[in-house]
């Protein structure tokens, strides 16, 4: 039993640090007219949301919140954060090739 309130626990603890950075946690069933949609976290109107198939266990959800909290801060470590779907760094044009002056 003392293992089981330790998953709870953490699982309690990342719910919490989810929720803390704005992200909007949902618990939801997600199968819809036959299609099996996956868990994850998503970006929709400037807002970030995290979708877990409610049917998931205690660890399966752990795995994907402590997932989703390592992709916030690869997408911080990026500067990408609030643009997540944007390069880091915009390209630069490709540089045009040198012309040789004809000589007159």
């Amino acid at each position: 039993m003392a293992r089981k309130s330790k998953i709870e626990a953490r699982l309690r603890e990342l719910e919490r640090e989810i929720r803390e950075r704005g992200v909007q946690l949902a618990y939801e069933r997600l199968q819809f007219a036959g299609l099996m949609l996956q868990s994850g976290l998503c970006w929709f109107k400037g807002r970030y949301y995290l979708f877990v198939d409610r049917r998931k266990k205690p660890r399966q959800r752990i795995e994907l919140l402590e997932g989703a909290l390592e992709e916030l801060d690869r997408l911080a470590a990026e500067g990408r954060l609030e643009r997540p779907f944007e390069d880091a760094e915009p390209e630069s044009p490709p540089a045009e090739p040198a012309r040789e002056e004809a000589a007159g």
